[in-house]
């Protein structure tokens, strides 16, 4: 009988010891860890993507690859976090692509006001050849761009009244992203814009300091804005992707193996984040109406109002980034 305890006891610790270094195995830190980060909420589609890859990333390199993430501007705002991927600081990032063209002003030609009527004529310039050469220009600034996720259309926001026309715009205070084509814009539309870091923005809101903004709807919910704003108006005015940034050093630290498999995961994850943003923007919709935010669909006419004053601004565009190149871009979003 003391035998057979014994023999128990050693098999108890056996099977306890395996069942430890399993877990322990599990839970290891992968060899090779990307520090990626962003300046949206942990809700948001990209944070969800990056998920995903860190996920897939770990499964298919069975562990030795893996993602550390950092959301809600714990890094720093959009600016300062491409900074960061320039610096080596920071591995990976995704940022709106306005804030990219103070690194690389041909990014000003994604600016143009009213530019895509839809997502289909926006994937045709993004996953194109533009869309390829834009990322391709980032190599002289010394950072790799990996591709575009869904950001969406950006709509005008603001805690007056109900925007119509460009006329009920007159002297809003609207904060607007660090580009000069966005500040340009919205002064010929008769607002007083001024750019301000996108984590400092809702205090500014719940402060006064603006009066207006604009972005994508989900983003919107997802920051809380309904706390601080009442009005969206549907002006699709610029859509403004997610630009997904690396470190171009963060490829020597994997194996051929393991770069062949990141180049795959990240596309897949490309898809799976566009689903999610699409579905996003319903649901954020359906929810902010439910609470009572009054969202306005604009006429075509409407509309008009605000796309017949922007000449200026596209004339700005073709000074910045070349007549020739504005044009491609106009002809491939037809």
């Amino acid at each position: 009988m003391k035998k057979l305890l014994q023999i128990g006891s050693k098999l108890v610790l056996a099977s306890t010891l395996a069942t430890t270094f399993t877990f322990s195995q599990a839970q290891a830190a992968p060899e090779i860890t990307i520090k990626a980060a962003h300046a949206a909420s942990a809700t948001n589609t990209g944070h969800l993507a990056l998920e995903y890859m860190d996920k897939e990333l770990r499964e298919r390199t069975d562990g030795k690859v893996g993602l550390e993430i950092f959301p809600n501007g714990q890094l720093g705002g959009e600016r300062e976090l491409i900074e960061s991927i320039q610096l080596g600081n920071i591995d990976m990032v995704f940022v709106s692509s306005a804030p990219l063209a103070s690194f690389n002003k041909q990014f000003f030609a994604l600016d143009m006001p009213f530019l895509f009527e839809n997502r289909d004529s926006v994937y045709k310039v993004l996953d194109g050849d533009i869309g390829q050469e834009l990322l391709s220009s980032l190599d002289g600034v010394g950072i790799v761009g990996l591709g575009y996720w869904e950001n969406g259309f950006r709509q005008l926001t603001n805690d007056r009244q109900v925007v119509h026309t460009a006329e009920d715009l007159k002297g809003l205070d609207m904060r607007t992203m660090e580009n000069q084509i966005h500040l340009m814009a919205w002064r010929e539309l008769g607002t007083n814009p001024a750019p301000l870091a996108f984590n400092e923005l809702y205090t500014a809101l719940q402060q006064g300091t603006f009066e207006a903004q604009e972005g994508p709807i989900n983003l919107f919910r997802d920051m809380r804005f309904d706390e601080v704003q009442k009005y969206i108006s549907k002006t699709n005015h610029i859509y403004s992707p997610f630009v997904v940034l690396m470190n171009p050093e963060v490829q020597y630290r994997m194996s051929d193996q393991q770069q062949a498999i990141f180049s795959q995961v990240f596309q897949d994850a490309k898809a799976y984040q566009r689903g999610l943003a699409l579905e996003a923007d319903e649901a954020a919709t359906a929810e902010l109406v439910e609470k009572g935010i009054t969202i306005t669909t604009l006429t075509p006419e409407q509309l008009k109002s605000f796309s017949s004053q922007m000449k200026p601004v596209y004339d700005r565009v073709e000074d910045i980034v070349g007549a020739d190149f504005a044009k491609r871009v106009i002809e491939a979003a037809q």
